[in-house]
Order: C-alpha cells, then sequence, then structure tokens
C-alpha cells in the first residue's frame, strides 16, 4: 500500500508564490536600509493601518497578546480589577488580562457566538474597569450595544480583533468602534507578518503618544 499522501495545514509557500517578487524586493529594501527595529516601514505601516481603520494612531508591538496586555498594563488598573470578556475565544483574550495583573470576567455569547450584550449588566461590579469584546473569526460584535453600557459605567472598551481586519459594522471598520482595538498579524491571520506581530489603534493622542495611559512608552 503506498503511504498515504500528507496535507499540511496550511501552504505558505504557495500562498506567498504570485507576490513573491514583490516580497524579496521589501525585504531586500529593508535589509539594504539596516533598520530592523522600528524604522521608517513600521511608522509608515502604522499610519496606514491606522487610517484603513479610520483611526488617528497605530502602534506597532510583537503580537496579539502583547497588544492586549500592553492596553490592560497601560492603564496601571488596581491589581484585583476586573476585565469582561467571553470565554468563546482563542486563549489570548483571557490570558492577556492575566498576563496584566487582572482577573477575567465572562459573559456568555448570543446567536452570532459574540458577546452578548443583554448579559454584560449582569457581571458588572465596582471591581469592573474595562469590556473586552472578540470580533470572532472575524464577525464583529454588537458594538454599539456594548459602547452604550459602557458609557454608563464609565468603562474601557478594548476591541479584540485579532482576526477581524478589514470587517466592517454599520459602514465603519473595526479597530475604531471601541476605546482600543488589538490586531493580531500572526501568519494564519488574513493581514499576516513574516513571523509575528500585532498593531493597536486609538483615537485619543495622549493615550497613543505617552499622556496619562502611556502605551508607547510601554512599546518601544
Amino acid at each position: 500500500m503506498a503511504d498515504s499522501e500528507v496535507i499540511p495545514y496550511i501552504d505558505f509557500s504557495h500562498k506567498n508564490s504570485e507576490i513573491r517578487a514583490d516580497l524579496i524586493n521589501a525585504f531586500e529594501k529593508v535589509i539594504d536600509g539596516g533598520q530592523y527595529i522600528q524604522g521608517t516601514e513600521v511608522s509608515n505601516f502604522e499610519s496606514e493601518f491606522a487610517q484603513y481603520c479610520g483611526t488617528n494612531f497605530g502602534i506597532g508591538v510583537a503580537n496579539g497578546t502583547c497588544s492586549l496586555t500592553l492596553i490592560l498594563k497601560s492603564f496601571k488598573f488596581p491589581i484585583d480589577s476586573e476585565v469582561i470578556t467571553t470565554p468563546n475565544s482563542f486563549i489570548a483574550s483571557a490570558s492577556s488580562i492575566i498576563l496584566a495583573g487582572l482577573r477575567p470576567v465572562f459573559v456568555d455569547v448570543s446567536e452570532d457566538m459574540n458577546m452578548n450584550p443583554e448579559l454584560l449588566e449582569e457581571v458588572i461590579t465596582e471591581k469592573t474597569r474595562a469590556i473586552m469584546p472578540v470580533h470572532l473569526t472575524g464577525r464583529p460584535a454588537k458594538m454599539e450595544a456594548i459602547n452604550q453600557i459602557a458609557k454608563r459605567h464609565n468603562l474601557i472598551v478594548i476591541e479584540d480583533a485579532a482576526q477581524a481586519v478589514g470587517a466592517m459594522l454599520d459602514g465603519k471598520k473595526v479597530g475604531g468602534l471601541g476605546d482600543f482595538a488589538s490586531f493580531s498579524l500572526h501568519p494564519l491571520k488574513n493581514l499576516h507578518a513574516y513571523g509575528d506581530a500585532g498593531i493597536v489603534t486609538c483615537n485619543n493622542e495622549d493615550t497613543a503618544k505617552g499622556g496619562a495611559v502611556g502605551l508607547v512608552d510601554r512599546c518601544v
């Protein structure tokens, strides 16, 4: 009996074949320029990505988990603070909360498999500081209802948009629908790096450039 053919989970070489020449040209430009950390290509990408999402700022980071963790750490919430998210997600949604020294509180999903806003206020306590909806598999969460609840309770809204680059809700792209958004650029994502990467988007200049929150200071 002939050996069974192994079908790879994903074939990156096939995905890259049509744009191989463009990729090599881009890589050579970076290699010849010698700017391997930050640099013009990174800052240009940050600006273009923010513009694409309809936000004022984009901040490149190491990966999607780091982007969520850095956002949460930047607020310097008390150590026993709670962040509400959904269990129907990749582990990074909850682990980033724990890595930031905070406590994840789960709320169940509705028919779209995303956070159910109707259940949110049941789990909000005096220790709640933020809500982290997940745009699962590119389907945006019910952001209007979530934002209304967050506003009533003076909570930060952090979009976990790891799987949702380019997704739209009511004519607006995810990434600018909350106070912050976190994207993963892992090789398996629809927009990806060659290795791993992530990016944060937001609109507030003080937040992006160091003021009260100082996220950039923690990323460089």
